[in-house]
């Protein structure tokens, strides 16, 4: 007996010798990344804190950003401290290993929890000088709780609370004392976080933490990092959780540029987005050279092999978003569609294409799809295309020399490569070069047809294609972002706060111009970068600027029209034509050099148009006199059968250019004084039914020309308000004319949808009511804006697009400015009687607003904020013709004055 109790002695003693061995092994093995809780979305491990908060002019990016709300309040706390401790505070800081973790908090914010190693004796008094410093001079009231025997420190102040705890050597604090709880729940039940195991895998393949420090993002959570922002009604954040596993990234400051870069790891036991790509290589991002100028964000997918990516897509879908297969099913077992035959054809890279929307949620998309074979991709999707509409014929419209046909199967870009790229109710489509396009309207294939045809695209634009030349070549999966576009995108997704909250910072935000995250396939990883570039300095750009002449040409004699830009077909370059008093109408180069002296027999009563009127690529010019039409080459030279002289007593008031299918094949429309209408063909026979068509009152303005679903809709309105709607033999259409009740003497606006019910016409009346209505004849709203007395006018100014348009209101000496949706955008005071507007719409964040004194011949121009851009007015004659350089950030104006012409710039 006596045995077994020393036997049962000796063996407690051995087992509390394990036991309390165990215990202080455990607590050998704490590091700093032990106290980081298991649902950190992100961790921030900076090399240098302070340094991230100090301005230079290597890094002029972070004194911008740093005007935040929330990033200038940091700084406020780190300069009150380092004051309060003669500059120690910054020192502790960067002396010990600081990590940030954030994670979701209750209030659609983010929560940040600080972890500081500190070791030597001097900085733990420091803190401790904090601590009273806290207490006496910031009037912080100073608790201490128990949780799970830790001690708890807590600050309060009104409704801030400050709580930290000491554990050996580390400081862990919040101010969401939520997070501390978790923090010690870590370390008291030895849990190990997803970080722990990867920051020690990282730790043997990486050469230390590189740059102003390291984020590590835990994906499995970066659908709530989303959620915090996203409104849950317009957004699925949800499949972002399944991306991969983990990313490590170091982050590099320069003057222009935040650059993000490292691996994403991928847990080999699990499936997730990027395993698709898995041992498939990337092979670049050629489609830039078709990407529409006005575009927001590209998703984009480069694979050498589409058939293998697509199993890898199969394999995600499978075990994460398995209706997916049931989309492909449906595909293959309603309209026979052969994924094989699909591979046949199908090259190495997708692209979906947002354009910029300032108008409504839904917006214009582009698919894109690069083929080896036009043959066997036309032939594949006219069979698709044949079994999809078998109760109807097919759809075909001829646009600039394509072919736009129509699928009636839905998210046919969805079904195919994932849910990230749907948005397409039905498909219109067409083949072209090495590209299968598909558009969720017609009108966005028309946009981008002639975007490629005008080589208006990411690529031909010096700064887009300058940040995408900084990008990684080769990424499997790529989002390239252009935010003057991408932020009003956004604006519309963000939930109630943050969508405030962006309005309130756009000035700071929008300032980040381009930005890219990518995911290359390296050796089994992901190579990973996330790059977002900025001008470098926002404080020079918000005060107004100075005008300066780039180049100027003198005349014999003063000018009396405004410039018209017009191209030289030989070299592309832009030229100007303008008249001067002697009708003499001159042609210049594009440095303002003479090319071409023409004389005419009157003042211009049109503008300039250019046609190609052999269909060769040589261009033309087209406009009128007073009761003649004129068509010329560059040579002065007449086309056969020009000018036309119009058969009626009555001068000429309006001249337009029709080209109903962008095949040349123009129509020329000529309205009189009296509302006589005259259609002639582009070798001047005038057509049946405009000879004339007569509409009894003077015309408002020119008349216009619509295609919708492969009818031609012809516009008129007189100035006693009537609007009418005919077809090409000159036939009133069902539900015209419609009487807009009251008199107008300007434009109008052209909504084109992918039907005649949403295709819609704002026109505003001279006393400020706003009509809309559809080219059926529904009158869909009228908005009356208020009319305070009887000076008060209303003028609407479409674009020089003619794709948006503001309506303004000149009341006294104060000018009011509305949106679309008859919302105040801004006002100005200005003290003149007889004022010409014009607008120009280069995005979203690039709109000009001219305001021109007829009486002082002074121009004043706004940007979209109400902002005026300039010191001093400019000095004009006429109207402006514009440019843009988005390369240099400024306006290019071309302005006649007495007899001068000269290119003006201003800095936006």
């Amino acid at each position: 007996m006596k045995k077994v109790l020393i036997v049962i002695v000796i063996g407690a003693l051995l087992a509390g010798a394990a036991m309390g061995g165990y215990h202080l092994w455990k607590q050998s093995r704490i590091t700093i990344w032990s106290f980081v809780p298991d649902n950190s979305i992100l961790v921030f491990e900076p090399n240098d804190f302070t340094y991230l908060w100090r301005t230079d002019d290597k890094r002029k990016i972070v004194k911008n950003l740093k005007s935040l709300p929330e990033l200038d309040s940091v700084q406020q706390v780190i300069s009150r401290l380092d004051s309060a401790t003669n500059h120690q505070f910054s020192k502790v800081v960067d002396q010990g290993h600081l990590l940030i973790s954030f994670h979701q908090n209750t209030n659609e914010s983010l929560a940040a929890l600080y972890i500081l190693e500190v070791q030597e004796l001097q900085q733990h008094s420091l803190l401790s000088e904090l601590q009273q410093y806290l207490k006496d001079s910031l009037l912080f009231e100073r608790k201490e709780r128990n949780y799970q025997d830790y001690i708890v420190t807590e600050f309060k102040k009104g409704k801030t609370t400050l709580t930290y705890i000491f554990h050996k050597n580390y400081l862990i604090a919040s101010f969401s004392p939520f997070l501390v709880e978790d923090a010690i729940r870590m370390i008291a039940d030895s849990r190990v976080n997803t970080y722990q195991e990867t920051e020690r895998r990282v730790a043997k393949v990486a050469q230390g933490n590189s740059g102003a420090g390291r984020c590590y993002i835990n994906t499995n959570y970066l659908n709530k990092l989303a959620g915090i922002f996203a409104d849950p009604v317009q957004i699925d954040t949800t499949p972002l959780k399944w991306l991969t596993h983990l990313m490590y990234l170091d982050l590099n400051i320069e003057n222009d540029k935040i650059h993000l870069s490292g691996f994403a790891v991928n847990d080999t036991s699990k499936i997730n987005y990027l395993s698709a790509f898995d041992g498939i290589r990337g092979v670049g991002f050629d489609m830039k050279n078709i990407v529409p100028a006005s575009t927001s964000y590209v998703l984009h997918a480069s694979v050498e092999d589409v058939s293998q990516w697509h199993v890898g897509l199969k394999n995600y879908w499978r075990k994460h978003e398995p209706a997916q297969l049931t989309q492909i099913g449906e595909l293959e077992n309603r309209f026979d569609f052969n994924i094989r035959d699909f591979y046949e054809f199908m090259a190495n890279e997708v692209g979906y294409f947002v354009l910029e929307s300032s108008r409504s949620f839904h917006s214009d998309l582009i698919f894109c799809i690069e083929h080896k074979s036009q043959e066997l991709a036309s032939q594949f999707f006219e069979s698709l295309a044949q079994k999809a509409n078998v109760d109807s014929a097919l759809y075909l419209e001829q646009y600039a020399d394509r072919q736009i046909k129509h699928i009636n199967i839905d998210e046919i870009p969805s079904r195919l490569f994932g849910s990230m790229y749907s948005g397409f109710p039905s498909a219109y489509y067409f083949i072209d070069g090495s590209y299968v396009y598909f558009g969720n309207s017609q009108q966005v294939l028309e946009i981008l047809i002639d975007d490629i045809d005008n080589e208006n695209t990411w690529r031909r634009s010096v700064r887009t294609n300058a940040f995408l030349e900084s990008t990684h070549e080769d990424g499997n999966f790529s989002m390239f972002v252009k935010s003057s576009g991408a932020l009003n995108l956004v604006g519309k997704v963000l939930n109630d706060n943050w969508a405030e909250y962006l309005e309130e910072n756009k000035t700071i935000l929008s300032q980040i111009e381009y930005g890219a995250v990518q995911f290359t396939h390296v050796d089994g990883e992901y190579y990973t970068s996330l790059l977002l570039q900025h001008p470098g300095d926002l404080i020079k750009q918000i005060k107004p600027q100075s005008f300066e002449i780039q180049k100027l040409q003198g005349f014999a004699n003063n000018l009396i029209s405004k410039p018209f830009a017009v191209r030289n077909h030989n070299d592309r370059t832009l030229e100007m034509m303008v008249q001067d008093e002697a009708f003499t109408l001159h042609l210049l180069d594009v440095n303002l050099k003479p090319v071409r002296q023409i004389p005419l027999k009157g003042k211009l009563k049109s503008k300039i148009y250019q046609v190609d009127y052999y269909k060769n690529g040589k261009l033309q010019y087209l406009f009128a006199l007073d009761k003649t039409i004129h068509m010329i080459d560059r040579n002065g030279t007449y086309i056969p059968g020009y000018p036309l002289t119009l058969k009626s007593d009555n001068k000429i008031r309006e001249l337009s250019l029709i080209d109903y299918d962008k095949s040349r094949n123009y129509r020329i429309m000529v309205a009189d004084s009296k509302g006589n209408y005259y259609l002639y063909n582009k070798a001047g026979k005038l057509l049946d039914g405009w000879n004339p068509k007569k509409m009894g009152s003077s015309p408002a303005t020119l008349g216009r020309h619509v295609r919708v679903q492969k009818n031609d809709y012809m516009l008129l309105v007189q100035q006693n308000g009537i609007f009418q709607n005919l077809t090409r033999r000159g036939d009133v259409r069902d539900g015209f004319p419609i009487d807009l009740k009251g008199k107008i003497s300007q434009d109008y606006f052209i909504s084109k949808g992918s039907k005649p019910a949403n295709t819609e016409i704002s026109a505003l009346t001279d006393l400020g009511e706003l009509v809309s209505f559809n080219l059926a004849g529904v009158v869909t709203n009228r908005g009356q804006l208020v009319r305070e007395n009887d000076q008060a006018s209303f003028h609407l100014v479409n674009s020089g697009t003619e794709k948006e348009f503001i309506v303004i209101k000149k009341n006294e000496n104060e000018l009011t400015v509305f949106n679309e949706a008859l919302v105040e955008q801004f006002k100005v005071e200005i003290n003149a009687k007889k004022l010409i507007f014009q607008y120009y719409y280069f995005g979203i964040d690039n709109q000009l607003i001219i305001v021109i004194d007829q009486e002082k011949r002074l121009g004043y121009l706004y940007n979209q904020d109400g902002r005026l851009l300039h010191e001093s007015p400019l000095e004009v004659g006429h109207e402006l013709a514009v440019l843009f350089q988005e390369s240099k950030g400024q306006f290019d104006l071309y302005c006649s004055i007495g007899n001068q012409l000269n290119i003006v710039s201003l800095k936006k």
